[in-house]
Order: C-alpha cells, then structure tokens, then sequence
C-alpha cells in the first residue's frame, strides 16, 4: 500500500504486479475518521491512473 491524496482526501492505493488493485479514500471531518471509499472496479481505477499522479 502506498499512501496519496485523491481528490483532495488522504488515500491508500494497493497494487499487485505494479498494476492499481484497489483504492481506499478517507474522509476526515474535526480530525475524526468518518467515512471510507473503497473502488476496485477496474473502469473506474483506469481513470485513477490517467487522472491521479499517485505517488508520495
């Protein structure tokens, strides 16, 4: 897992073989954890790859 920000909020990308499996966004509202999105279908992680620069 690699930490990212994608669309303005904290995320994790996990990959396997170099190739995004699945990405988790985390919303934090008054410091607190208060909600997560996970995507793993593959259409839409494509746009993650063109759209996002995932990297630290």
């Amino acid at each position: 897992m690699e930490a990212t920000q994608i669309n303005g909020h904290p995320a994790l990308v996990t990959r396997i073989d170099g190739e995004i499996d699945m990405v988790v966004a985390v919303r934090i509202d008054d410091g607190l954890v208060t909600g997560l999105h996970t995507v793993r279908n593959p259409e839409k992680l494509t746009r993650v790859k063109r759209e996002t620069a995932v990297s630290r």
